[in-house]
């Protein structure tokens, strides 16, 4: 056989049996059942209105973190201290006002592409490890502060971090 040259059968193709009725192309009848069916309802994980109005009270609007925007930016994400994981949480923790901070898209980006910086400061805390209302904060208003599950803050003033005084 040359190059170019068609491609020919030697010998000629016979049906053997006939297909069955309703046998065929059973995975675009299948895509065409989904396509009908209702879309999945998405589910709200994050912070219920009660707790983003407490989110929105403290913060007055205004991006609690401050690592890009400098605290200027319009608060409009909740940014969840411990985690609540790729398949969700049943911990009763992770939807409160000590749990969230009020933060600018830009600085809750930061956050979680830099976890060091966000277990340092207080803005993530590792699962399991302690509750929300234990671990001091950096506010880019108030500097160090616990936060508590009634939207309000207090001042850590016992704590110091390495390197601080």
């Amino acid at each position: 056989m040359k190059r170019g040259e068609p491609l020919q059968r030697k010998t000629r193709l016979t049906a053997k049996k006939p297909m069955a009725r309703g046998k065929g192309l059973q995975s675009g009848r299948a895509t065409l059942k989904q396509a009908a069916a209702k879309p999945k309802r998405v589910r709200r994980t994050g912070p219920p209105p009660t707790v983003m109005a407490l989110l929105a009270a403290r913060s007055g609007g205004w991006c609690e973190l401050g690592i890009v925007c400098l605290g200027a930016a319009a608060a409009t994400d909740p940014s969840h201290r411990i985690a609540k994981g790729m398949g969700g949480t049943k911990d009763p923790r992770s939807n409160t006002a000590a749990n969230n901070l009020h933060a600018c898209r830009s600085c809750h980006d930061v956050v979680e592409r830099d976890p060091a910086a966000a277990y340092a400061n207080g803005w993530k805390i590792r699962r399991g490890l302690a509750d929300p209302t234990d671990v001091p904060v950096r506010h880019w208003v108030h500097g160090w502060v616990r936060l508590d599950v009634a939207g309000g803050w207090s001042p850590a003033l016992e704590y110091a971090p390495e390197g601080e005084s």
